[in-house]
């Protein structure tokens, strides 16, 4: 599994770092692939190929050290290089990267809490979150707790679906990871009183048949997952009542309006990428198979 870094020398950079570097961890062919993307006004790009190949001419003293910093920052046994350029847009410029290095997802550090007490993207990951043809992964300095809680292991992973078509997708690509990672996959469903046309009276009935609809959908895809279906007065006390254990990863899916192989996050998605303290991937939308 390879996956592309957007670096930046701080803290942020090195979250991205270790949290890509648990995600391929004992996958084929493990890879990190470090993008230094720069403002296109940036005096310099450069590649710097790093591990064991050696350096090559780098056209800027700067971005020799950051990618020798970066490069440091990988676990031994993960394959890693770093590559520096100019572009018009970062948002852009780590998508061309990603598809022309031909990774898996393209990793981000540094969510930051908002003053309501929940995360936010910025600006980037929000572009990338709109966009990108490919998973977006990110985390925090919590969510990074909880990995660390667990040596720096992924453990379990967590996917969100809704109770509508598209929900396979999601749930089979999860499978696919948790397979090749050899780990515990959870399917976990949220439901807003108020989303309950027959309100409160009609609940527990639509709870019931969306654990059903999930449970049969597992089952016709030949996966082991255990479903969690949890109802609360809204989206944002059901994310709390949804437990969790170090090492844990959750997974999202774009909304339906997202263009084929392209994210866009709904408002949902939105509630809970802000309230998780565990790391998560974004996927693009993806063919219905059903």
């Amino acid at each position: 599994m390879k996956l592309l870094v957007g670096y930046t020398a701080d803290e942020r950079g090195a979250e991205a770092i270790e949290l890509a570097s648990a995600v391929v961890a004992g996958t084929k062919d493990a890879f990190v692939q470090i993008a230094i993307v720069l403002p296109a006004a940036a005096p310099f790009t450069a590649v710097y190929p790093g591990g064991d190949h050696g350096y090559e001419t780098i056209l800027s003293a700067q971005v020799d050290r950051w990618a020798a910093e970066a490069l440091a920052l990988v676990p031994e046994g993960i394959g890693a290089s770093v590559v520096a350029r100019s572009v018009s847009s970062i948002a852009e410029g780590l998508i061309e990267l990603g598809e022309e290095f031909e990774v898996h997802g393209i990793v981000l550090g540094g969510r930051k809490r908002h003053l309501g007490g929940f995360f936010m993207p910025g600006a980037i990951a929000n572009a990338l979150l709109h966009s990108s043809p490919l998973p977006v992964f990110m985390t925090s300095p919590a969510s990074l707790e909880n990995l660390r809680e667990a040596g720096g292991q992924i453990t379990r992973l967590t996917a969100f679906v809704g109770d509508r078509p598209g929900a396979e997708e999601i749930i089979s690509l999860a499978a696919r990871v948790a397979n090749a990672r050899n780990i515990k996959l959870r399917v976990a469903n949220f439901v807003a009183h108020a989303d309950v046309s027959e309100g409160s009276a009609g609940i527990d009935d639509h709870v019931r048949g969306i654990r059903e609809y999930l449970d049969e959908l597992v089952k016709e895809l030949g996966i082991e997952a255990s479903v969690e279906v949890i109802a609360s007065g809204s989206i944002d006390t059901a994310i709390n009542e949804l437990s969790w254990q170090p090492g844990d990863l959750a997974l999202l899916g774009s909304a339906r309006l997202a263009a084929h192989r392209r994210l866009f996050i709904g408002p949902k998605a939105h509630r809970i990428l802000g309230h998780l303290n565990v790391p998560m991937g974004v996927i693009p939308h993806l063919p219905s198979t059903r």
